[in-house]
């Protein structure tokens, strides 16, 4: 049986391997030199962190797993309104390219009580956008401090309204469950660690094996969480980087990357790959 694996957008935002390039085309007929250079492809350069680099260079081994479907990988509305604000590149290369990725519904949506500007309602509504002036009060943060801040007697008080609020049964479960949540904040320490709290706490509600990151704060949140038995788990949803999933799976040797460092790839050659890569390719192109 596959496992259930939540996706943080760490893994998409570090999943491309490739950028763009201007290279040599190689060796061409005729007998003039040729000087000119043509659009192409190298290899990211490594990161500093070499065992973060060995958790970056096991991503093509998750992404053939969730395409053999050994691992089924999922996704949901907040983490996709982080996404907005991260970069991700182009798919060739990309480790996670063809995955079927699924979406799951959040613990608590959070339009059923704020609503407003799109792009407000976007942001995560902490010390950057502090600093940058773009202040939300329907942002992430600010909705859950305010799960954060309900008593235990919300429920009762909330359900006469809960058709008007449009709440499905799968949020009530999930509110009465908010100590948990509640739980996971206080731990993390900090407002700013609330979103990541609230993607875990969703990954328990949808009964996910492991939620999976590259982000070593929240390894460390969770670390603490394990440690401790004031929280109600529902269900025990690991938070696990790639390597260590790799290990559970019993796979202890990564994929080879598939793309050398120091070679370039020229256009020709990125095109004669994958389909869905080589449409990417023509779009980037028509740019």
């Amino acid at each position: 049986m596959a496992m259930r694996v939540m996706l943080d957008n760490s893994i998409f935002g570090h999943s491309q391997f490739a950028e763009w390039a201007m290279g040599s085309p190689g060796p061409l007929f005729g007998i003039q030199d040729q000087h000119y250079e043509v659009l192409g492809a190298v290899r990211k350069k490594p990161h500093d962190d070499t065992a973060f680099q060995a958790q970056i260079d096991s991503l093509p081994t998750i992404g053939r797993l969730i395409r053999e479907k050994r691992l089924e990988a999922f996704t949901y509305g907040e983490l996709r309104c982080e996404k907005m604000q991260q970069f991700i590149g182009e798919p060739m290369f990309g480790a996670m390219t063809g995955c079927p990725i699924q979406s799951c519904p959040p613990a608590v949506e959070r339009s059923r009580f704020y609503q407003g500007d799109y792009f407000a309602y976007a942001r995560k509504g902490g010390k950057r956008d502090r600093k940058l002036g773009l202040e939300t009060t329907i942002g992430q943060i600010p909705f859950m401090q305010m799960l954060c801040g309900l008593k235990e007697d919300f429920l009762p008080l909330w359900m006469p309204f809960k058709q008007a609020l449009g709440l499905t049964e799968f949020e009530i479960e999930s509110l009465k469950n908010l100590k948990c949540f509640q739980m996971l904040c206080k731990i993390s320490d900090s407002a700013e660690n609330y979103p990541d709290m609230f993607h875990l706490w969703t990954a328990q509600r949808n009964h996910m094996d492991a939620f999976v990151t590259l982000d070593s704060k929240m390894a460390n949140i969770a670390m603490k969480i394990r440690r401790s038995s004031a929280i109600p788990i529902e269900y025990p949803t690991e938070v696990l980087q790639p390597l260590e999933l790799l290990s559970i799976l019993s796979i202890s040797e990564p994929d080879p990357i598939p793309i050398e460092h120091g070679r370039f790839y020229t256009l020709h050659e990125l095109c004669s790959r994958a389909p869905t890569e080589r449409f990417s390719l023509f779009r980037a192109y028509q740019r």
